[in-house]
């Protein structure tokens, strides 16, 4: 199906989720510049389709075997633009480790703590990435300003003017504003450590990675009731026995998935709790 320059086709393919599950995809493009988004908007408005953009999928849970919504991957050019005054401009498809490699080796502090988090910067600033709520830190400690494409303009927000809430901001979800780029503000730092890999130990002993995941499945829950769901299984998925929050899963489709979501709501709407899930899922 071509317009124009642009061409959405369909696949088969496990590789746009990192739960690995297996979809047919009735409608996949590529953002290379702002004028593909553009054009991929109106043609979605003319043939009433919902668009999902997707940096890495690693908080993404499709639940149909086939998904007709048109999945846009952000493909704009990576770059990490150093400004004045220890500043970065930072493009939204570059890996946040990407970014945290270039802060360590300039000396420069970060959100260190999100180096065993595999998002682009565009999905770590649409979720406001950061570690658990007691620690109260996110991504926004460093952030200056955020740039996006909306209704076929460019706007740029400063930090305070950005809604944000735990795990979520004015982005998430949304996807008639696409982020194409954000400044960070840092400050010059010594290491006594290298901060990666002590993150990416971290990582190993407290994250289960044995199995595809999407990492934390609720970003709000009753946690004595997360506790007692650790290893129920079904099928070939399953809460982690060794992470708390923690979906696995070796299954080709998200069945299995999504009644391990549905158990957890089931017993938390029994018993008066709130839960709300941090996957953006898609059917």
């Amino acid at each position: 199906m071509n317009m124009s320059n642009l061409k959405i086709e369909s696949l088969t393919s496990n590789n746009l989720s990192h739960y690995k599950t297996r979809h047919h995809f009735e409608r996949v493009g590529e953002i290379n510049s702002i004028d593909d988004l553009q054009e991929y908007c109106n043609w979605a408005k003319e043939n009433k389709i919902n668009i999902y953009i997707i940096g890495n999928g690693s908080n993404t849970l499709f639940v149909r075997k086939n998904i007709q919504s048109l999945i846009l991957k952000n493909k704009l050019p990576k770059y990490i633009n150093p400004l004045a005054e220890n500043r970065l401009e930072v493009s939204s498809s570059v890996s946040v480790m990407e970014v945290l490699k270039y802060c360590y080796q300039h000396s420069m502090n970060s959100f260190y703590y999100l180096a065993s988090v595999p998002a682009t910067i565009g999905g770590a600033l649409a979720m406001n990435a950061g570690r658990g709520k007691q620690h109260g830190c996110t991504i926004y400690d460093f952030v200056e300003s955020v740039t996006f494409f909306e209704d076929g303009s460019i706007k740029t927000l400063d930090k305070s003017q950005i809604v944000r809430d735990y795990r979520e901001t004015i982005f998430t979800g949304m996807h008639s504003k696409l982020i194409l780029s954000a400044v960070f503000k840092l400050e010059q730092t010594e290491f006594t450590e290298n901060p990666l890999v002590s993150r990416q130990l971290w990582a190993k002993e407290h994250q289960d990675n044995t199995a595809p995941n999407c990492g934390s499945v609720f970003k709000s829950a009753n946690y004595k009731i997360l506790e007692k769901l650790r290893g129920l299984s079904i099928g070939k998925a399953m809460f982690s026995a060794k992470t708390s929050n923690w979906i696995l899963t070796k299954s080709q489709n998200s069945y299995a998935i999504v009644l391990l979501i549905r158990i957890a709501k089931f017993l938390h709407l029994i018993s008066g709790q709130k839960i709300e899930l941090e996957l953006i899922v898609i059917d």
